[in-house]
């Protein structure tokens, strides 16, 4: 199974898609509720000019008002789920934001009607805004602010990642956008406040030699301050021209002449443009610069990738007290697996410490932190590797970030059971729920090792169903993925639609029937960990010779069924609750220590009374 999975990671890894934007002309003007007239899309960059009918203008000539553009097509900042959040933009000839609207995303806590309208109430907040804002997102329920030059946005709860996203993704296209058909002046700012620190025009019109150079630049602020002055675009690495008004593209020049009378050759001498005699860029320094050289666009990339650094950052250091105390958890368990005999020498001892660590990780690592591993992290790692992405989009969650740096090391020390047995939020509500139960005297069932060897391949099969169907039919994978309970049982506290609560309380039930039946059966991201658990180096639960041949003491007793009739551990279905270990040192469990201590009693024939 292993090599099985090995290979199909192989193939989806080599399995590449491009993300584009997918409105014509026509759904366009539907965005738009038809009130305006809309041009040809650019030849240098998908964007659509946006006109004022000419009946509704003084000179019955369409007037220019903006331009209209999806932000898939200009930038692929990720969400949770590893895709980009496409946004559809109306931006005006001073670069603010006529309308926003949320046209496609995948953000797995965001699938439901409740959950999405979350996202498009954040999104409208934009409206209104322009490229010199600078935004600060709180939390959803802070007061928005807002002035000339910064506002707060309420955030959404529990989607930091996804509403960065979209703040990212709004302003990026939007700024590549008027780098090209606006005046790249109104992308200046005389001061930007951001992370601590200011960004003056001084600042930003130095050249940029290196991303390290440009930890304080915002995305949002211009490098240079720059006006063209004369060809047209030529290509996509070219800077669109503009000259004293705030458009200055002859394309644009070319619709408005085409959607008025086909004889006008141009609009008055204000708006047309001379025979170029070179291919150059004025900068507001004197400075003659090729626009044929990329420098504005690599640079304007260059600040997007500093400020994505630098929120990562400010998330971090906002949620320091977090990360202490999840360090601090993991270095007591990690010091407990390494002396685990000493842990596990009085059974009793080892129940309250388990017990009390469950309930660390189900209150604080899950309800408080949201540090529950999902699916969704692989998929959406997956998602974005192979569409010519990156894994930065998880660097706004500190607290997935370090368990998985720590659940991918522990793969080789100890196998998959110290995130499974130990870290899992969901796994830690199951074995407490079953915990509670036994003490009302309900206990589970121990099914045959036939039928229970055959119902773990079931969680393979989901596996495998997710990682194929999210290439080949992602709508089925975004259905698939919800056979985890997690996000309603964890993340949203079990408020969701009833079909999930529903589902979410048939795993808890069928842990009650049988011991972690959810783990050991159905979870794809327990099955992700077990076939990568041929990672593991050790063998660390101590055997004897006598386990398996003649004493059967430890199989028996182990909840998870994860010994063999041999004795030999199955690391792979070990979930490291060290109930084996505790087995291994008592004198009164452990047969082959029972026999060692066994004291020779005389026997005598009775007699007759």
């Amino acid at each position: 199974m292993q090599r099985l999975l090995t290979i199909i990671y192989a193939c989806l890894c080599m399995w590449t898609s491009v993300f584009a934007g997918q409105l014509d002309r026509e759904d366009v003007s539907r965005q738009l509720d038809g009130r305006y007239t809309i041009g040809e899309v650019q030849a240098d960059m998908r964007a659509y000019p946006v006109f004022v009918p000419a009946e509704e203008t003084q000179d019955n000539k369409p007037k220019l008002i903006g331009y209209a553009f999806e932000t898939v097509d200009f930038t692929s900042i990720r969400g949770y789920s590893g895709k980009p959040i496409n946004m559809f933009i109306l931006m005006d000839l001073d670069g603010k934001f006529l309308k926003i609207r949320l046209l496609e995303h995948n953000e797995p806590l965001f699938l439901s009607i409740h959950s999405h309208a979350k996202l498009v109430a954040f999104a409208s907040q934009y409206v209104q805004l322009t490229l010199q804002h600078e935004t600060d997102i709180h939390g959803p329920n802070d007061p928005m602010v807002r002035n000339d030059k910064m506002v707060s946005l309420q955030g959404v709860h529990r989607g930091t990642i996804s509403a960065k996203a979209i703040d990212r993704s709004i302003f990026t296209a939007a700024a590549k956008v008027a780098l090209a058909k606006l005046d790249p002046a109104l992308l200046a700012r005389p001061e930007t406040k951001y992370g601590g620190g200011s960004v003056t025009s001084a600042q930003v019109e130095k050249p940029i030699e290196s991303a390290s150079n440009t930890s304080q630049v915002s995305s949002r602020d211009p490098v240079v301050t720059t006006y063209v002055t004369d060809s047209p675009v030529q290509s996509n690495k070219n800077i669109a021209p503009a000259v004293s008004d705030k458009v200055k593209d002859p394309v644009i020049q070319k619709s408005i002449n085409n959607l008025t009378q086909p004889d006008t050759a141009s609009l008055g001498t204000k708006n047309s443009l001379s025979p170029p005699e070179a291919d150059l860029t004025h900068s507001s320094r004197g400075n003659l610069v090729n626009a044929s050289e990329p420098t504005q666009l690599e640079r304007l990339q260059s600040m997007a990738d500093a400020e994505s650094q630098q929120q990562w950052r400010d998330v971090w250091k906002s949620r320091s007290t977090e990360i202490a105390v999840l360090i601090g958890g993991l270095l007591v368990l990690s010091l407990g697996l390494i002396a685990q005999l000493r842990l596990s020498a009085n059974s009793q001892v080892l129940r309250v410490i388990r017990t009390s660590y469950l309930l660390f990780t189900l209150g604080f690592i899950g309800w408080f932190a949201q540090g529950q591993l999902s699916i969704v992290n692989i998929t959406g790692a997956l998602e974005s590797l192979t569409t010519g992405g990156d894994l930065s989009f998880l660097m706004n969650d500190p607290i997935t970030v370090i368990l998985w740096i720590f659940t991918i090391t522990s793969l080789f020390i100890w196998g998959r059971g110290t995130f499974c047995g130990w870290l899992c939020p969901f796994g830690a509500l199951q074995e407490l729920i079953s915990l509670m139960a036994n003490a009302l005297g309900v206990h589970q069932r121990r099914l045959r090792n036939a039928l229970d060897a055959k119902l773990k391949w079931i969680k393979y099969g989901v596996l495998t169903t997710i990682l194929v169907s999210m290439f080949m039919a992602p709508s089925i994978a975004q259905m698939a993925v919800e056979i985890e309970p997690f996000k309603t049982a964890i993340s949203l506290y079990f408020i969701r639609e009833w079909p999930y609560l529903l589902w979410a309380l048939c795993c808890l039930a069928l842990g009650v029937v049988v011991y972690r039946g959810y783990c050991r059966y159905i979870c794809p991201l327990g099955a992700a960990l077990a076939s990568l658990n041929f990672l593991q180096r050790w063998s660390w639960i101590a055997r004897r010779d006598d386990c398996g041949s003649p004493c059967q003491s430890c199989r028996y007793r182990c909840e998870f069924q994860a010994i063999e009739v041999s004795g030999k551990v199955n690391y792979s279905e070990c979930f490291q609750c060290l109930d084996c270990v505790s087995i291994y040192q008592d004198t009164k469990r452990c047969m082959p220590l029972i026999k060692q201590g066994k004291s020779i009693i005389p026997i005598v024939q009775a007699k007759n009374i």
